[in-house]
């Protein structure tokens, strides 16, 4: 069970009651102060894009390409099985196809081959004989196979986004922004982001120049690969999607076509953004990397047979449908080994503070990076999941998913020492690690945690960054259309996230048995409003809390639905804060707990709070058993993240006994002494606990809490 109230920051201070000024205040944020700015910002088709050969090594990419296609050479391109390196390597063999050169292809099996250009692979790309081979999306790292193909004398050309370790390849050009000495202004392009760059710069150079086909296919894929590879949507990235999407109104690539024809035919996606892009398209393209190999959505892309095409678009979703199946049972596993009872103590989620890791030597290796993605959201902490590596049985290979600012790739490089081989970016990073070693790597990274605290996990506290406070009068479409602009949402331009203040609550509603929750809302300042639905996806446990005639803060997004030909203004829940009017040990939970810590008699505290012991302080024996019975029932096989103040609503509402959050505290401390529970203390007001097998009845006046108590009753 997860019932926390987030800490919120807010981005802009104010509260705005005013549209425009609340739009000025956005465009303010996101830096946009030139009159050439806001126009660059807002328009549909984005700004204009960099010179590429702005890129170092960029003119000589350009002339050892233009040289093996004058002298008819065979050209490799060497790929990565996500999302950004198909469509990468799709990128380039299209442009060399349409001049008729010699060009073939290699995209490496995750299991078979791993990531990037390794030995593993070597002999393959040797088998096609190549004149150049051209890495994207991968080989920055790959120091020992590119000094060996050099070797050999074959030209090798490395264009990459990820960042850079030690040295550079020794290869006879490289293309990336992340090299120290970089020259490009822009440096958080994906892989085939990096792709189109080499393409405009080809077609500047004009000696085998690029067909507008050609060039609207580049930007199509590399707008699709930019949403999928978890870069920022800022500046060129953002340029690249937009252009991507008009160009995508009428697609010139089959494949892409074909596939937003079955999917907006077969899903509940009404319109074609970064949304359907993100949780439509791409996973489907992902799957077939993940599960076997991605020759399917290589197909989808390369194939100009409409029939072949759409053959590849449903073999990638029956795909996409295995995987699902797959990563639900790898994450349901993940989970009950992060929550076991047997799991070390000094491993449980109360003690630690970095990433959460988990291992087991049959997960597969393909689900691993979305299983982590999972994780993170569901615990709200940072994330890697190892399972075997299929290539080298001494080791472990995993794969993680960086939760708020957590800088996940600077930690693995701190502790390096520590592992075989890592990569990624700070979001997103794959990690090699000794099987026998797995506890060592654990200790290390959970130090560097606490040592870097300040510094990285800024978020790790559970924060949710709330863009600015409304009025529930700004809560309409014209507020809608507005930020509708600032489109495409993703790291860096995230989507607005608005709070509004004293919502009163006339509706609740269980959705999906439970899972979820719909209020219907409306101001309590003017009860008479027009009310309007939110929904708090996950949210099901809030159904305990939350009733009609509630007071409540809300932080939100705004969005449209359309049922039956209506379409009206949704909001979807970020997160809740009732609002109470209960007195101190309700408003100030925290300093309670402070002063109680702080060794400050109860009767001085029941002084403070208005109101005597015995009703607000100690618990009765009603209260402990109300506490044990609700919490049990909600949380029984679970580890529980929870505030006391919505511990303590959910116990009064569904016993209609009352409890105040100072007398949860002291219940739960009592049930942990007498090993009842396993109890954490995440902060004055948060707890981490689990209930433990319990036999027979168990005596509370042996825990010391309880005795402490029991003097002033």
């Amino acid at each position: 069970m997860l019932l926390t109230s987030r800490k919120r920051h807010y981005v802009i201070g104010e509260n705005f009651s005013n549209t425009n000024a609340l739009f000025e205040a956005l465009l303010n944020v996101q830096g946009i102060d030139s009159e050439e700015a806001r126009r660059s910002f807002l328009t549909d088709e984005g700004g204009s894009l960099y010179d590429p050969f702005l890129y170092k090594d960029m003119h000589k990419a350009v002339d050892i390409i233009v040289d093996a296609m004058t002298n008819k050479n065979k050209i490799l391109i060497y790929g990565d099985y996500d999302c950004d390196g198909v469509t990468a390597t799709s990128i380039l063999v299209r442009y060399f196809r349409s001049h008729n050169i010699d060009v073939v292809y290699i995209v490496p099996n995750r299991e078979e081959h791993g990531y990037g250009l390794t030995n593993n692979i070597l002999d393959e790309v040797v088998a096609h004989n190549p004149d150049l081979v051209i890495t994207v999306d991968c080989g920055i790292t790959n120091i020992e196979t590119v000094r060996d193909l050099k070797n050999r004398g074959i030209k090798v050309i490395v264009t990459d986004h990820h960042n850079v370790q030690d040295e550079l390849p020794e290869a006879d050009a490289v293309i990336c922004s992340k090299r120290l000495d970089n020259t490009y202004p822009f440096k958080d392009l994906c892989g085939a982001g990096v792709a189109l760059k080499v393409i405009q710069a080809l077609g500047t150079d004009k000696r085998f120049p690029v067909s507008g086909n050609i060039w609207r296919q580049s930007i199509e894929l590399a707008g699709i690969a930019t949403i999928a590879d978890l870069v920022g949507v800022t500046d060129e990235n953002r340029t690249l999607i937009k252009k991507a999407f008009i160009s995508m109104k009428n697609p010139v690539n089959p494949g892409i076509r074909i596939m937003n024809e079955l999917l907006l035919e077969n899903s509940n996606a009404k319109k074609l953004d970064e949304s359907f892009i993100s949780f439509n398209f791409v996973p489907r393209i992902n799957a077939a990397g993940r599960l076997y190999d991605s020759s399917d959505a290589l197909k989808l892309f390369l194939e100009d047979d409409e029939e072949k095409a759409e053959e590849a678009a449903i073999a990638l979703g029956k795909q996409n449908d295995e995987r699902k199946e797959i990563e639900k049972n790898v994450f349901d596993e993940a989970v009950k080994q992060i929550e076991s009872e047997d799991r070390p103590d000094e491993w449980s989620l109360a003690k630690t503070e970095g990433p959460i890791v988990a291992y087991a030597p049959g997960w597969h290796q393909g689900v691993l990076g979305i299983v982590a993605g999972r994780l993170s959201q569901h615990f709200r902490r940072s994330a890697i999941v190892f399972t075997s590596d299929s290539i080298d049985a001494n080791n472990i290979k995993g794969s993680g998913r960086a939760y708020g600012e957590y800088d996940l790739f600077k930690a693995l490089d701190r502790i390096s020492d520590k592992l075989v081989n890592f990569g990624g970016h700070k979001k997103a990073a794959g990690v090699v690690v000794e099987k026998n070693k797995l506890l060592d790597f654990m200790k290390a990274l959970e130090a560097d945690s606490i040592a870097h605290k300040d510094e990285d996990n800024k978020d790790e506290d559970d924060a949710i960054d709330i863009t600015a406070r409304i009025d529930y009068d700004l809560i309409n479409f014209d507020t809608y259309n507005m930020i509708s602009q600032f489109k495409p949402y993703g790291i860096g331009n995230k989507k607005p996230v608005f709070e509004t203040s004293k919502m009163l609550v006339t509706g609740v509603y269980d959705m999906t048995d439970g899972a979820h929750i719909r209020l219907e809302l409306t101001s309590a300042d003017k009860p008479d409003s027009e009310s309007v639905s939110a929904v708090g996806f996950g949210m099901g446990i809030y159904s305990k809390i939350i009733k009609p005639g509630d007071i409540i803060d809300i932080a939100y997004t705004i969005n449209e639905y359309t049922y039956r030909g209506r379409t009206t203004i949704s909001l979807y829940i970020e997160n809740i804060v009732p609002v109470s009017n209960n007195g101190f040990l309700w408003d100030k939970p925290e300093i309670v707990e402070d002063l109680y810590n702080n060794g400050m008699e109860l009767s001085q505290i029941a002084k403070l709070a208005k109101t005597t012991v015995q009703e607000g302080l100690v618990p009765s024996r009603a209260n402990y058993l109300a506490c044990y019975q609700v919490l049990k029932n909600q949380c029984i096989g679970e580890t529980s993240y929870a505030d006391v103040t919505l511990l303590a609503k959910m116990i009064a509402n569904e016993t209609g006994s009352p409890i105040t959050p100072f007398q949860v505290a002291r219940c739960l401390e009592v049930f942990s002494q007498a090993n009842m529970i396993k109890l954490g203390v995440l902060s004055s007001v948060r707890v981490c606990f689990r209930f433990l097998k319990v036999e027979g009845n168990k005596d509370l006046k042996q825990s010391s809490t309880y005795m402490r108590l029991l003097e002033y009753v």
